[in-house]
């Protein structure tokens, strides 16, 4: 009922201009419920396979099974469009720009692969115009082109989206336009466009009042340019004359209507309820701020335990009156007077480390409580740094002890010492004191041992010279290329170290040669595979796959160079300039070949 209660008349030109042959293709079909156009501006040169018809008649006949104007199917046809023009593609690949149409007689939808162009006009202006897939596009987009030079740009047929390309397609699909009556929709390939502008066109429509007389005007006007070399060129108006109306709408509003009155009084019973309930949440958020009030004069009063029971009743408001942003300032507040409890504990237990870690912790949350507690935490901070301090001091004198620095040692555990005098720190004092014995008895014995320590490193120093050189020699193997030699150099100087028991040199050069193992294993592997590159290229060579033969051994070629062989490198080298000889030589016949069908 959809179309005989519309009027919608469409008429066409299509062309060849002063080509042979018309590559362009437009067809329509009006069904009761939906109406689709396509057109089609064929861009290959197969003079045996029509592109536009081929992937016109597709569409209509998908089309016709199970219409629709849904965004998600009109990509499906373009889809089935694209796969059909690939699998038709023989000698030659099948390319086309495409526009679709389609309307169900009270709102349209189109969907654009390429440069052919969609175009709404209404009261005498320019409603809608489509965007190409083009290069030249993409340039005006970024106000690097002028839209009036658009249709004159070397660019405007470089496209990077088409019917017949093997890459995913990426069709733009428009948003469904409302028609009114007296709207008019043109259709037109790149062989017209390029000549008559958007400004032209509209004068056309403002001066025919029938659909074929706008064809032919503008055809007329077309060739009345002469262009040198005119395209083929494909216009389609359409003249949506009447849209259609729904007889039962008035109907539909009223019984809307109907519906809603018993609607507005449950929500008038709604509101009344909700505000009771509103005035009951009112008293407990101010019971709550009492409740946040009171924390905060305990916390001045340094009574966190009697804060953190205010902050909790606090708390269990917010979440019940679901105060999202009360309820996350609350909770911060009460973490932190968690933490600061914590570290309290811990400094009365004497675990300083664990009070400072809380106190700290509090330290960095005050930023997100407005600085809630900030002088008690900072006083806590200052006493408990002063009983760390001794201990940081031990353990300095603990790694100089480690180090070998008895000396350095025995200052840290003296200053240890009178700082656990000054705070009355038992426990430290009496620690530094019984390390201080301990330094005086490794004095005396590190006395008798440095001697014996003299004689052994100079017996020590030569082997470790020879074992160096020997070391060097294989970093300079190594750093050449020469990877065996680098073994052999390396598992020496291995054996020399492991005599004067140089445990860290042995593990660095065991290492190393692991390493240069390694080398030589991927090296042979990465042969084999350069091997195999190259035979698989010479394979395609003999295939007559110029392009892969020449990646193949480009990918071997790396291989060779990267492990400096360089016979395998002068092989692979001749294989490959022989392969550009040959691209450079069809690339050649090509550009005349080219020249001579022009």
């Amino acid at each position: 009922m959809r179309k005989i209660n519309s009027k919608i008349i469409t008429k066409f030109t299509s062309e060849a201009g002063s080509k042979l042959h018309n590559k362009d293709y437009f067809a329509f079909a009006e069904l009761d419920k939906y109406a689709i156009y396509v057109i089609v501006d064929g861009i290959d040169n197969d003079k045996h396979f029509k592109s536009g018809k081929i992937a016109v008649s597709k569409i209509i006949s998908s089309f016709s099974q199970k219409p629709s104007m849904k965004r998600r199917y009109i990509k499906k046809l373009l889809n089935i469009a694209n796969k059909e023009l690939i699998n038709e593609s023989k000698e030659v690949r099948l390319k086309a720009s495409i526009t679709i149409v389609v309307t169900n007689y009270v709102k349209v939808r189109y969907g654009l692969v390429g440069n052919t162009r969609f175009s709404l006009f209404r009261d005498g202006f320019f409603k809608h115009q489509s965007k190409d897939q083009s290069l030249t596009q993409q340039l005006i987009e970024t106000e690097q082109v002028e839209l009036d030079k658009a249709a004159k740009h070397e660019e405007r047929n470089n496209l990077y989206c088409y019917l017949g390309q093997r890459k995913r397609l990426t069709p733009y699909i428009s948003k469904a336009f409302k028609l009114k009556d007296g709207d008019i929709i043109s259709l037109s390939t790149r062989g017209l466009w390029e000549q008559i502008d958007s400004g032209e066109m509209l004068d056309v429509l403002t001066e025919s009042k029938e659909c074929q007389e706008v064809v032919d005007n503008v055809e007329d006007m077309l060739l009345s340019k002469q262009p040198k070399d005119l395209d083929n060129y494909t216009l389609a108006v359409i003249f949506i004359d009447k849209t259609y109306k729904n007889p039962k709408r008035k109907k539909r509003i009223k019984k809307i209507i109907f519906i809603l009155i018993p609607i507005l009084v449950i929500i008038i019973i709604i509101l009344i309820i909700w505000y009771i309930r509103h005035q009951k949440r009112l008293d407990k958020i101010e019971t709550m701020n009492y409740h946040i009030e009171d924390a905060s004069n305990y916390i001045e009063d340094d009574n966190f335990p009697r804060a953190f029971e205010e902050y909790t009743e606090a708390l269990d408001l917010a979440r019940e009156l679901e105060l999202k942003v009360e309820k996350g300032d609350i909770n911060k507040n009460l973490r932190l007077v968690e933490i600061i409890i914590e570290g309290d504990k811990s400094y009365q237990d004497k675990k300083y480390k664990e009070a400072l870690d809380k106190y700290l912790l509090a330290n960095k949350k005050t930023y997100y409580t407005d600085n809630l507690a900030k002088k008690y935490i900072n006083e806590k901070l200052d006493k408990t740094r002063e009983h760390l301090k001794v201990w940081d001091v031990l353990k300095q004198g603990d790694k100089k002890m480690d180090l070998g620095d008895y000396q350095g040692a025995k200052e840290n555990y003296l200053l240890a010492k009178d700082l656990a005098y000054d705070l009355f720190f038992i426990e430290a004092k009496d620690e530094a004191n019984e390390k201080l014995d301990k330094i005086s008895e490794i004095e005396a014995e590190l006395s008798e041992k440095n001697q014996k320590k003299e004689e052994e490193e100079k017996e020590k120093e030569a082997k470790r010279a020879k074992a160096m050189e020997t070391y060097m020699k294989g970093d300079m193997s190594y750093s050449i290329g020469k990877y065996y030699d680098a073994k052999i150099y390396y598992e020496t100087a291995k054996e020399i170290y492991k005599e004067i028991e140089e445990k860290e040199l042995v593990e660095d050069i065991t290492k190393k040669i692991e390493l240069v193992d390694k080398i030589i294993k991927q090296a042979n592997k990465d042969k084999s595979k350069a091997e195999a590159y190259e035979k698989y290229g010479d394979e395609e060579f003999d295939s007559g796959d110029i392009f892969e033969a020449q990646t193949l051994y480009i990918f071997a070629r790396d291989i060779y160079e990267k492990y400096n062989m360089s016979e395998e490198m002068k092989g692979i080298n001749e294989k490959i300039e022989k392969v550009k000889e040959i691209i450079h030589n069809q690339g050649s016949i090509e550009d005349t070949e080219t020249d001579k069908g022009e």
